[in-house]
């Protein structure tokens, strides 16, 4: 595959949660029908388009499942670490919100 070719797509939240999921379940297949309630051609499609982004392979498919490449591996603690300071910056937004509308 040519992955250095890159897409001119921008990275996704999303595309960061179907990764972690699907690194987590070793499954695309699984992922997609038991955590992401998706369809699996859908989040294979996902996840192709963020090695594409990445410029790298991120999972290592075969018949038995996905296992995270060496690239995959030093991803995906960043990925996780992406969407822990959304989370933060999302829970602070909240409770400044709502100092606010207390005074």
């Amino acid at each position: 595959m040519a992955y250095l070719s890159g897409m001119n797509r921008a990275m996704e939240l999303r595309h960061l949660r179907y990764f972690i999921a699907v690194a987590e379940t070793g499954s695309l297949t699984v992922a997609a029908e038991r955590k992401l309630h998706t369809s699996q051609p859908s989040l294979s499609r996902q996840i192709r388009d963020l090695e594409y982004q990445v410029g790298v392979e991120l999972l290592s498919r075969s018949a038995r499942g996905v296992e995270l490449t060496a690239a995959g591996r030093a991803f995906i603690d960043h990925a996780r670490l992406a969407l822990a300071q959304v989370d933060a910056a999302s829970e602070a937004a909240r409770r400044a919100a709502s100092r606010a509308a207390s005074t």
